[in-house]
């Protein structure tokens, strides 16, 4: 299988995804958020960046979108129960 090549997330980028899966894992929320949910929970980004992070988290299997609903991914959620996801 060949071998995926991108170019490594910017510590801008990291940080926004680190924010948006920790959105997701909120207990005080439902799982599930729309996408305008996550931009209203972290007005510090923009849209436009957000979207990207949402695409690019999508395809790294991090979390799963569905309709206009976005869920971290069951992993991202074991991981989480596992306490190795943290702040």
């Amino acid at each position: 299988m060949p071998a995926h090549h991108s170019a490594p997330p910017t510590t801008a980028a990291k940080q926004l995804d680190r924010a948006i899966i920790l959105q997701l894992l909120r207990d005080d929320h439902r799982e599930r958020w729309s996408d305008k949910q996550i931009e209203r929970a972290l007005p510090d980004f923009k849209p436009e960046a957000i979207h990207k992070a949402i695409v690019r988290l999508e395809a790294g299997g991090v979390i799963c979108c569905l309709d206009e609903f976005i869920g971290a991914s069951r992993c991202a959620q074991y991981l989480d129960s596992l306490e190795l996801i943290s702040i």
